[in-house]
């Protein structure tokens, strides 16, 4: 479970080392401007680069990305440099094989998906959905308006985002107090939030309404979960 930022833990890692971030520039060979833009939040870093920094600051590279691990790092693995040559991701991997993510019951107005407390369990994806420096959170289903395809009490899981791609079902905030989950449909004029049910009418927005309202899409679901009853 991710319980911190990669920005925090990397300003935490630098004042137990008493080191600056001049000198972990020195020691990775990653530029400064770019260390400077991971303290600020601004980026993450790339698993290589997340290697170099863990080894030279002697931390968890699973806890400096943030998850509920222990800090201290397992330094055999370093000695082992064959094994690196393949691939430097097969550490972190080694450390956290899944996450844990927050299954939410709503989307409350204007509160970041990482501060929201209306949590009704917690869900595991792999390491794997996270290289790229994705974030996810998973939602459950109440209502039938995207039936067939989902049903009241399924969990999907959302990568969040905010933007998508004509036809992909995601998480919607409109006028920064009702979140939807509808499939969205791009026109040249505007969006329509369809629901699959034919029971139920779709919501069509112009421009102008996306930017008045507004209406933000909070993230795209890539994986559904139903328990069996």
């Amino acid at each position: 479970m991710i319980v911190d930022s990669f920005a925090n833990r990397l300003k935490e890692a630098l004042r137990i080392n008493n080191m600056k971030p001049v000198e972990l520039s020195s020691k990775t060979g990653i530029n400064k401007s770019l260390i400077s833009n991971y303290l600020s939040g601004n980026f993450k870093a790339r698993q290589d680069k997340l290697y170099d920094i863990a080894k030279a600051l002697n931390v968890n590279e699973a806890w400096l990305m943030g998850f509920d691990v222990d800090m201290n790092r397992d330094e055999t693995r370093d000695k082992n440099p064959d094994e690196l040559k393949i691939d430097k991701a097969r550490y972190i991997e080694s450390n956290v094989k899944a996450v844990k993510i927050p299954v939410l019951g709503k989307v409350p107005a204007g509160v970041p998906i990482e501060a929201v407390e209306d949590i009704v369990g917690y869900e595991d994806i792999t390491i794997d959905m996270l290289k790229g420096g994705d974030n996810y959170f998973a939602l459950k289903i109440d209502g039938d308006s995207m039936y067939p395809d989902y049903q009241s009490g399924d969990i999907i899981i959302v990568k969040q985002q905010v933007d998508c791609e004509s036809g992909d079902d995601c998480v919607v905030m409109v006028n920064d107090n009702d979140t939807t989950f509808k499939r969205v449909i791009k026109q040249d004029n505007g969006i329509i939030l369809k629901p699959l049910n034919s029971n139920y009418d779709p919501y069509s927005f112009s421009n102008e309404d996306i930017e008045k309202k507004p209406v933000r899409i909070l993230g795209k679901a890539v994986e559904v979960r139903r328990k069996l009853k």
